[in-house]
């Protein structure tokens, strides 16, 4: 074993029970410092050493041959690859086991503790290739208890002195690969922030397992051919990409304005977003303001001026939330038009241009957004320059003045976000339609893919939950969002008000861990207009009673301003249940106004916490 880590923190058992602890410990202290390049504090070095006394215990109570105890490996504190540190207590390789044990000093579980180990065997099991074929096992290990043995939610969980009655059974063959074990790429899902940090300052696609069956490198081929015909005949083009959120549509926007940078080509583009504090993420997640901007910015800069922009290819992000005529003039810009006339009328003003939309469903959540698509439409329809649709079939009847080129690889199904999106966005869809018993079978279906929505009416509980599954993983997210609809909320210190919100940037919120506002800090709170296109590892969705249950759902503060006020508070709520991606806790407050609200969300299956 030439590898350094190997030699760290890989054993054989032979060799684990001959080691002596200083000379473990300090592999460990060092290894540690290899991966957070930190020292590691007294609790983190008195937990391995507790690992260490019970693990030198029970492996000698297994019945096991000299060779096969030669070739069977234990493996300390393994990092998973690009996830901050992140890193199981203890796995153990035999045959075509591996089993993943995370110790606890305490007598007895609970649930975080639990799921915390089901997300490393889950994240192994999917991300890790050389783990991909193994069968990979959780078991808590309770340090401070005797006499346990029993399983839950699939984890088998011991006391320290019924360790060897679990691994008899599962400890018994030879491992043979360890060192293409230990090499094996390893391939997580990086959130939006992390995507785009890896394209623009390492210079490298994050390698996503799910990319490739998402259609993302086949979708980025297919625009580079589109950029190309328009360059090539001079041609205007609008193409149109679908998606449910976490799809990869806003990773589609960047990387081709990476691709372009990168190749230094003569294809210019630039990724634009209504959404403000998506942009302000991104721009200091980037530390550059070039590659990402504002579209307000954009249209109060071209739309009513005789400059053209450089930009030959350009990118809108949520294109489905364009503003429409009456919101624009509402805003004190010098145009009349809604937002997708004056794009077109700046594309035409280039003998080439490629417009592309990145289309999300259902999270229009502002007025002036409710008309969707036909307003690209009509502005096509306006348009004097002659213009080709590329779209999914699903759109292709709004357009039916114009020449419309069919794209299936256009519509992106498969989320990189969650790990279990299309069933999530199933679920939001049944419950917030008032299918509560098909909601109910889909949060089964979610709960065995280890796709947590739980549920309290203690907000102290559910700060404590958070706290306690990811307290040693500081790479993993979580924080307090709501609605922007303030009523009840502030007086359990989620200042969800208008007022509230200034007090902090989203970029401190959702990036900087430094700043007392940051999420995990749970003392700041972001709305539905702040987090959409955003998400948090596990966000506590803190319930107004501005959307209650009562016979139905009700929109207890309507607009009368908007179209469909009811749709937009509806599209709110879809947009904060989303917002996850191992899971989600609701907050529903303990308020008589809640109670339906909280029981209708038990028989749509989310589970006590």
């Amino acid at each position: 074993m030439e590898n350094k880590k190997i030699k760290k923190t890989v054993y054989s058992i032979a060799s684990f029970l001959e080691v002596d602890a200083a000379t473990w410990g300090n592999l460990l202290k060092e290894h540690h410092i290899d991966c957070m390049i930190e020292e590691a504090g007294f609790s983190q070095r008195k937990a391995w050493f507790d690992c260490f006394n019970i693990l030198k215990e029970e492996l000698k109570l297994l019945a096991l041959s000299p060779k096969t105890v030669e070739n069977i490996f234990v493996v300390f504190e393994y990092e998973l690859p690009r996830e901050r540190g992140r890193r199981p207590d203890v796995l153990i390789l035999s045959g075509t086991n591996l089993i993943v044990l995370e110790f606890k000093g305490f007598s007895q579980e609970n649930q975080a503790q639990i799921d915390q180990v089901k997300h490393y065997v889950r994240d192994l099991r999917n991300y890790h290739q050389k783990s991909h074929d193994l069968n990979v096992i959780p078991v808590l290990v309770l340090a401070a208890a005797n006499s346990i043995y029993h399983e839950k939610d699939g984890v088998q969980i011991v006391s320290k002195n019924k360790l060897h009655t679990v691994l008899t059974d599962l400890v018994k063959e030879e491992f043979t690969t360890i060192e293409n074990w230990f090499e094996s790429e390893y391939a997580p899902l990086p959130s939006l922030i992390q995507s785009a940090q890896l394209l623009f300052r390492e210079k490298q696609f994050p390698q996503i397992k799910k990319a490739t069956s998402a259609g993302i490198p086949l979708t980025l081929k297919k625009l580079k051919t589109i950029a190309e015909q328009s360059e090539e005949e001079n041609s205007h083009h609008l193409a149109l990409i679908t998606g449910v959120p976490g799809a990869g549509k806003t990773l589609v926007g960047l990387q081709f304005v990476f691709e372009t940078y990168l190749q230094n080509t003569k294809q210019k583009a630039v990724f634009l977003s209504g959404n403000g504090p998506l942009v302000q993420v991104l721009q200091y997640s980037l530390e550059n303001k070039n590659f990402v901007q504002s579209v307000h910015g954009f249209l109060k800069q071209y739309a009513h001026s005789t400059q053209i922009p450089n930009e030959d290819v350009i990118i809108y992000d949520e294109a489905q939330r364009a503003w429409d005529a009456e919101k624009v003039s509402n805003s004190h810009r010098d145009s009349n038009n809604a937002e997708p006339t004056d794009f077109i009328a700046i594309a035409n003003k280039k003998t080439h241009c490629l417009l592309i939309g990145l289309i999300g469903e259902g999270q229009e959540i502002h007025l002036g957004e409710e008309s969707g698509i036909e307003l690209w439409s009509n502005a096509l329809n306006q348009s004097t320059t002659k213009w080709v649709v590329h779209c999914p079939d699903k759109l292709k009847n709004e357009f039916a003045k114009q020449e419309v080129k069919v794209v299936e690889e256009f519509n992106l199904t498969t989320s990189l976000r969650t790990h279990e999106s299309v069933t999530l966005q199933s679920w939001v869809e049944n419950l917030l339609e008032d299918n509560i018993t098909v909601a109910k079978q889909l949060a089964e279906n979610l709960f065995k893919e280890d796709y947590a929505i739980y549920i309290t009416r203690d907000l102290e509980i559910a700060k404590s939950f958070v706290r306690s599954k990811y307290g040693n993983e500081p790479n993993k997210t979580f924080g307090l969002i709501a609605s922007s609809k303030c009523k009840i909320l502030p007086k359990y210190g989620i200042m969800n008000g208008y007022t509230a919100i200034p007090a902090f940037t989203f970029s401190q919120y959702y990036v900087d861990d430094k700043h007392p506002f940051y999420c995990r800090n749970l003392n700041s709170v972001v709305t539905e207009f702040a987090c959409q296109g955003l998400e948090l590892d596990m966000p506590i969705l803190a319930w107004d009673t501005d959307w209650i249950y009562n016979n139905g759902w009700k929109d207890m503060m309507p607009n009368y301003k908007a179209i469909d006020s009811k749709q937009l508070r509806k599209n709110s709520y879809r947009v904060l249940l989303t917002r996850g991606r191992d899971g989600v806790i609701l907050f529903v407050p303990d308020e008589n106004s809640l109670d339906n609200t909280y029981s209708v969300l038990l028989d749509a299956g989310c589970k006590t916490v």
